[in-house]
């Protein structure tokens, strides 16, 4: 490694409070690369519908999306330290809730209700964690390392998560993968919300507050939405995609070795991204990225192997974090400070 890359990590990770609050979030994100996939597997075994757990997974998902709006809102208002903590209980126990609802057999609209309610509790803490980034960085070149840092973090959570639901799922059973998530996210929330001195300023006293829809008609930031949700759909979808098509071979123990697979070759692209400073726009790599990743992605559908798909996967996710990095660098350009974590 080149002697300026290693001084831009080592410069960036040894700011005041960054290797408590990168940890810290790290453990907290971790249930990121774990629940969507364990619903799934928890769901479709107890029910064997496949249709149905996509659906609860996908409401988990939409729902953890658009409320984190809101609380990442309430963040930027009342400070990230009141709000982690609200929302570490809150998550925890409803996903707990949630499992013993599959568990029992409880009335479907039960088991919607709470898997609703348990994304809509999801602490958004990608964005709080890129938030104290903002905060405490020195400059643009510590601040391009940091998020390449979290990118990197980003895909060695997805990595391991997983290769952790399957393991944990297939050898101690199908809802604990479920019950492991809720406390990694209670304690790593805990341990970040403890991290008062890379905690941005609350804005307690801000007199003229834009709404949520002129915050999301700021200029810009439509196309960045926009290419936000393209990457989470390709995410859901190959969750859902992955476990149907392995268990269809009797091998459902795959689906978290070509997930990983996925998630490795997107760190490794994080790492090599973040490494040094490329020529040429941001915006320009960002939109290169974001099209070999749809590209490679289209092809998904012509695969009929294991093999197959653990390469296909692996190509695709080499675009995925120079894609996301590019993504939030962009986004902390262009909006305000007051409303960076919304």
């Amino acid at each position: 490694m080149p002697e300026h890359t290693a001084h831009g990590y080592r410069h960036a990770l040894t700011r005041p409070g960054v290797g408590s609050f990168t940890s810290a979030g790290a453990l907290a994100r971790l249930p990121v690369a774990m629940i969507a996939l364990a619903i799934v597997l928890l769901v479709s075994n107890a029910t064997g519908s496949y249709a149905y757990a996509g659906a609860l997974s996908a409401s988990y998902a939409v729902t953890a999306a658009f409320a984190s709006i809101v609380t990442s809102r309430w963040a930027d208002r009342v400070g990230q330290v009141t709000v982690l903590r609200v929302l570490a209980t809150a998550h925890a126990a409803l996903l707990i809730a949630f499992t013993g609802s599959i568990v029992l057999d409880a009335w479907r609209l039960v088991q919607v209700l709470l898997v609703v309610a348990a994304g809509a509790s999801s602490p958004a803490i990608g964005s709080y964690v890129r938030a104290r980034w903002s905060y405490v960085a020195d400059g643009p070149d510590t601040l391009r390392v940091g998020f390449a840092w979290e990118s990197i973090l980003d895909e060695l959570i997805f990595t391991l998560g997983p290769v952790i639901t399957t393991a944990v799922a297939f050898t101690v059973g199908f809802p604990a993968p479920l019950i492991l998530a809720a406390a990694f996210i209670f304690v790593g929330s805990l341990w970040l919300s403890g991290s008062v001195r890379s905690s941005p300023p609350a804005n307690r006293h801000e007199t003229e507050r834009a709404s949520l829809w002129a915050v999301a008609r700021t200029r810009g930031l439509t196309a960045l939405i926009v290419a936000a949700l393209g990457l989470g759909l390709l995410f859901g979808a190959l969750d859902v995609a992955t476990v149907a098509f392995t268990a269809e071979r009797g091998t459902g123990e795959v689906a978290g070795l070509v997930l990983a697979s996925f998630a490795a070759a997107s760190m490794v692209g994080g790492i090599l991204y973040g490494m040094r400073p490329w020529p040429g726009q941001l915006r320009r790599h960002t939109q290169v990225a974001a099209i070999v990743l749809a590209a490679v992605s289209a092809c998904f559908w012509l695969v009929n192997t294991n093999a197959a798909l653990i390469v296909l996967a692996m190509g695709a996710g080499a675009s995925v974090a120079p894609t996301l990095i590019g993504i939030f660098f962009l986004t902390q350009r262009i909006v305000e400070p007051r409303n960076l974590t919304e």
